[in-house]
């Protein structure tokens, strides 16, 4: 009897001990989940690209991704700068600057801006953002002195800490939202015309 007891005692105690690590094992299932989830929550964009045209001496992209780098592509520049025509660099941003840009895209109200602040003059700086946050996914461009202050603000914050940036330069390529319009297309080659000596016959 003490020993069937003894048995149904221990089989008990393993169900108990089973199902204490069951229910830890999906409570710690549930906090990992959570806390996946609340960082993707928390994340301020999905995606977020910015183009700037002075027309005269730089054009560029630069892409803010979700980590301490920022991809850049050199679109054009002036012999002035030590920059490269046609090349893709890449930067790293510090704490400060993740928390200014993050900072930037969760205040201002991109779904209430227009997509377009467009006058028609030639030259003049020519910049558009890309922003994908929450149920955004918005171009807006700009060449215009009628702006919201906010946008000129985050412009020339991006343009100022761009140049002050160590770039690396690496070669890939990289695809960018807001370049769409912004950046002229690449000017036609023409094609080279082969030269033929005529030929002369002898009348004699």
């Amino acid at each position: 009897m003490r020993g069937l007891f003894l048995i149904i005692f221990l089989i008990a105690a393993a169900i108990y001990f089973f199902l204490v690590a069951a229910v830890n094992d999906d409570i710690k299932w549930f906090h990992n989940f959570s806390k996946s989830s609340n960082q993707k929550l928390l994340k301020p964009f999905q995606a977020f690209d910015f183009t700037y045209n002075d027309v005269f001496s730089t054009c560029f992209s630069i892409k803010f991704i979700q980590s301490d780098t920022a991809l850049i592509r050199q679109h054009f520049t002036s012999s002035s700068d030590n920059l490269k025509t046609g090349t893709s660099y890449y930067t790293l941003l510090s704490k400060e600057d993740k928390k200014i840009i993050d900072s930037f895209i969760s205040t201002i109200p991109f779904q209430i801006y227009d997509t377009s602040y467009y006058e028609y003059y030639h030259d003049g700086i020519d910049y558009q953002f890309y922003i994908e946050k929450e149920m955004i996914k918005k171009r807006i461009r700009i060449h215009s002195n009628s702006v919201p202050s906010v946008l000129v603000d985050f412009k020339d914050w991006i343009v100022k800490r761009k140049q002050q940036y160590q770039l690396h330069q690496f070669d890939t390529t990289i695809y960018f939202e807001s370049a769409k319009y912004v950046v002229p297309p690449p000017r036609p080659v023409s094609p080279t015309m082969e030269f033929k000596i005529p030929k002369i016959e002898n009348s004699r």
